[in-house]
């Protein structure tokens, strides 16, 4: 029978006695209560190979696809499944100028899982298969806290404001201004809400990430500030949970309440290789952003 311990206070949590290559619907209806709490639940000590990982997601959703990202980054072994890694071909880190471990630095800003797509990620599950010895912790911030701990001013300002979202916005920030225009990672741009109400428990939440690119409607340079300023408060310490990896931990998290980043650690001579599958949150699906009107007090404020 499975167990849950918090790792902190009404956010991250620990189940152990649940082996996920082999779980039941019991097993499943758990993990879904432990979610909607919890946000992060970390499953340690599992064995999955990526059938065996696909097949467990699957249980919680539909699986998103990662068939129209560039080649260069998503190494996909399936077009489900996402290999989060430093190796090359031949099994060792790859230098410090290899495109895919500089375009993989972009993971370090604060972000959500394919929040540039239309219908965003909902559920994520990465498996540890080589982890580092220091270094390459994965952070994760509360947004349904970050919300709660705005003030009533912030929050009357930004409610009802929307987002453009692009996966190559963190990469150009990088520097990385050489994608094919006719790549789907350049012209696939979509606007999801600031703020979210979760259809389990009616909580609001934030919705951002280092893929948003500006608020529609708003003057560039306020809408990029007052995105700063949201993230610099929803990630500040008190917010964060920092999980440590250990080989066989399956971190599963909630993208519509969740913000996350990569830590830093040697790419140069140490080997991380992760496998990430994800379910799809098909109820908070892109916006028409042609129909996002912002009233003019908040273009004032913001400024």
């Amino acid at each position: 029978m499975p167990s849950l311990s918090e790792l902190t206070p009404a956010f991250a949590a620990r189940v152990d006695g649940l082996d996920a290559a082999n779980a039941s619907e019991a097993d499943v209806a758990f993990i879904r209560e432990a979610m909607i709490d919890h946000c992060v639940v970390v499953l340690p000590d599992q064995v999955l190979d990526g059938d065996q990982q696909a097949r467990f997601a699957g249980l919680f959703g539909e699986l998103d696809s990662y068939s129209k990202m560039s080649g260069e980054y998503a190494r996909g072994m399936r077009k489900d499944l996402l290999q989060v890694s430093n190796l090359g071909e031949d099994g060792k880190p790859v230098g410090p100028n290899d495109r895919r471990r500089l375009l993989d630095m972009g993971n370090r800003f604060w972000h959500t899982d394919a929040s540039f797509k239309h219908v965003p990620a909902h559920l994520s599950m990465l498996y540890g298969i080589t982890v580092t010895r220091e270094g390459g912790e994965t952070q994760f911030a509360d947004m349904r806290a970050a919300w709660d701990n705005l003030d009533d001013d912030r929050k009357e300002l930004v409610e009802g404001l929307a987002a453009e979202h692009s996966s190559t916005t963190a990469r150009r920030f990088l520097g990385f201004n050489d994608f094919h225009e006719e790549n789907p990672a350049v012209t696939d741009r979509v606007t999801h809400d600031l703020v979210r109400t979760l259809p389990e428990t009616g909580r609001k939440t934030l919705y951002l990430s280092s893929h948003a690119d500006h608020i529609v409607g708003m003057p560039v340079p306020a809408g990029r500030l007052l995105l700063a300023e949201l993230t610099e408060h929803a990630t500040r310490p008190g917010n964060v949970f920092t999980h440590t990896w250990q080989q066989g931990d399956l971190v599963i998290w909630d993208n519509r309440c969740t913000m996350h980043r990569s830590c830093r650690y040697r790419a140069d001579r140490e080997t991380r290789e992760l496998r990430r599958a994800s379910t799809i949150a098909p109820e908070f699906a892109a916006m028409d952003a042609a129909q996002v009107t912002v009233p003019a007090w908040k273009i004032e404020a913001a400024a």
